[in-house]
């Protein structure tokens, strides 16, 4: 036993996220621990699969599912494939109490003059938070969390009702963090990671699966996700952009996977290293991604919720957007606090 490689290999498993059988797998592969942490997704490489499915990926296809299979329990464990409530006022599997936000007004006037605004806001927003935070800011993430689900659910909605009206969509569903009820985890943010808190999943971006007839008429069904996205854009929670929602395209006879809806506004756009990947652009507007290698399994036992079918008629209402905004009250005064006039003598100096 080398305890150096063994606490190598811990780092890699806590940092990758990594079960004990993913390690196992990235061991026989030959991968060392530096080159697990160096294949992290970073925050703007959404596309990219975890460390745990990429390691799973390459030793189903270099190695073979045989050992898997013979280590395998007889009567395995299986996810839920579908939730299929078919409630078209809302088609989730929960639907959460979303509590009032109250934040601490960082423009207090009788703190800041209007020229210290920016000032103000810069060291609210960023400053560099050391010390574990309390109890209400803790209730302020997972608030934040809850709208940012929220928010993500109604855009499904109303793209699901705008790609409806295009002959060629055959169906709908939503999958990933927004189709099931957050779990609790230490965040990514450090404040929260520092202090191993856990606060509810972060719902980041919003995945749809389209089954559609017209590969070739992807361009109108990028048209029907505008319209979709742009009754969200403009909400007491915020709103999504179009990179935020990654929409994968298949083929509606086959059940085939061929690729995610590309979110240029040209195919292919000039100067762009996106598309210039092998097979990306085949078909306009249709994206490919180096080294992605679609899992059907995994995905077949991804939770969705379906939001249209055409085959059987259903179909989600638009959504009923309730936001309320944010409430800001006014920050404890520290300066003045136990201050009293009467407490100044006549023969105290001014100064």
């Amino acid at each position: 036993m080398n305890p150096k490689d063994d606490s190598a290999w811990a780092e890699a498993q806590r940092r990758c996220r990594l079960s004990d059988e993913e390690v196992r797998m990235a061991r026989e592969l030959g991968f060392r621990p530096k080159s697990l942490i160096k294949n992290i997704p970073s925050p703007s490489q959404k596309w990219k699969a975890p460390a745990g499915d990429w390691v799973r990926s390459l030793y189903e296809e270099k190695i073979g599912a045989r050992r898997q299979a013979a280590a395998a329990p007889s009567t395995p464990a299986v996810r839920n494939q579908a939730i299929e409530f078919r409630n078209p006022e809302h088609p989730w599997p929960d639907k959460p109490e979303i509590p009032e936000l109250v934040l601490e007004d960082p423009f207090d006037s009788e703190d800041y003059e209007d020229e210290d605004v920016d000032a103000a806001w810069d060291q609210y927003a960023f400053q560099d938070r050391i010390e574990e935070p309390s109890e209400e800011e803790i209730d302020q993430q997972n608030t934040r969390m809850l709208r940012q689900q929220c928010l993500y659910r109604w855009a499904a909605q109303s793209i699901a009702v705008a790609m409806s009206q295009l002959p060629e969509v055959q169906k709908v569903a939503a999958f990933g963090a927004v189709a099931q009820p957050l779990e609790m985890e230490v965040p990514r943010f450090r404040e929260y990671r520092r202090f191993r808190i856990e606060v509810l999943h972060e719902c980041a971006d919003l995945d749809l699966a389209v089954w559609t007839a017209n590969l070739p008429g992807l361009k109108e069904l990028k048209r029907a996700m505008s319209r979709g996205l742009s009754v969200v854009q403009n909400t007491a929670w915020g709103g999504m952009a179009h990179h935020q929602v990654d929409v994968h395209i298949f083929d509606a006879g086959s059940g085939a996977y061929r690729g995610r809806l590309c979110a240029f506004g040209q195919c292919p756009k000039p100067r762009k290293m996106q598309c210039l990947v092998r097979g990306c652009g085949a078909q306009p507007f249709l994206r490919q991604f180096e080294g992605y290698r679609f899992n059907a399994a995994q995905f077949e036992g991804e939770a969705k919720v379906t939001l249209f079918d055409r085959a059987s008629g259903f179909l989600v209402r638009p959504p009923r957007i309730d936001a309320k905004p944010a409430r800001f009250v006014r920050r404890a005064r520290k300066a003045d606090e136990g201050f009293d006039d009467d407490d100044i003598d006549d023969e105290d100096p001014p100064f």
